[in-house]
């Protein structure tokens, strides 16, 4: 997986070198070395350590490798201005994740705004240009492809737990979805899934109401 360009860390302040007593220390002890004055090594620690799952995530939202990059650097941003409002009261990967599908979500309206796009817009466009049957792709490319064709409200709940392992109240914290409708959503989720996969190509995923 490619990671956000060092060009543009650089230009950010943060280096990516992994430094011994830097590498040694947990996220709260470098977010708070991160919030002094000469705090960009340790933050620069915490990009190294967190950037591939934060672009992970956007990659699966937007199925853009380029706009996953810079939706990315964008999220780093955000994390290093907003640091002083870090409390501490959740993981700092969940305060991470939170950022970056809110800049997700904030990049979507853009686009909406800009081509005045259906509201469920996304259960469509994100859905693979062609089928790809089992027996010619791997169960990799398949599950992908399913899970790209989720709807928005169960493909983030399905990556979160699955694929970042962040637990059910973390989930509800990042999405802002009440804890049983994160539980709700998951649950639908693995079941069109298995519909999904169990009759590749044999139709389209059937829509779940809201």
């Amino acid at each position: 997986m490619s990671k956000v360009s060092t060009a543009a860390l650089s230009w950010l302040g943060f280096g990516l070198r992994k430094t011994q007593n830097l590498a040694e220390l947990g996220d709260d002890a470098l977010v708070q070395a991160a919030g002094r004055a000469d705090g960009e090594k340790a933050f620069g620690e915490l990009l190294r350590r967190h950037q591939g799952k934060v672009r992970g995530l956007l990659l699966r939202l937007t199925s853009d490798r380029n706009l996953a990059d810079d939706l990315a650097q964008e999220v780093f941003l955000r994390a290093y201005r907003g640091l002083c409002g870090f409390e501490g009261r959740a993981r700092f990967s969940t305060w991470l994740y939170r950022i970056a599908y809110n800049v997700y979500l904030n990049h979507r309206a853009r686009v909406r705004e800009l081509a005045a796009l259906p509201e469920n817009f996304e259960a469509g466009a994100m859905a693979p240009e062609t089928s790809t049957s089992a027996s010619r792709c791997d169960m990799r490319k398949d599950l992908d492809a399913a899970i790209a064709a989720l709807p928005e409200r169960y493909r983030a709940v399905v990556m979160l737990y699955y694929l970042e392992d962040v637990s059910y109240p973390e989930i509800a914290e990042i999405l802002e979805l009440p804890l049983g409708t994160v539980k709700t959503h998951l649950h639908r989720a693995k079941r069109m899934l298995r519909e999904h996969l169990d009759g590749w190509g044999s139709g389209e995923v059937e829509a779940e109401d809201a």
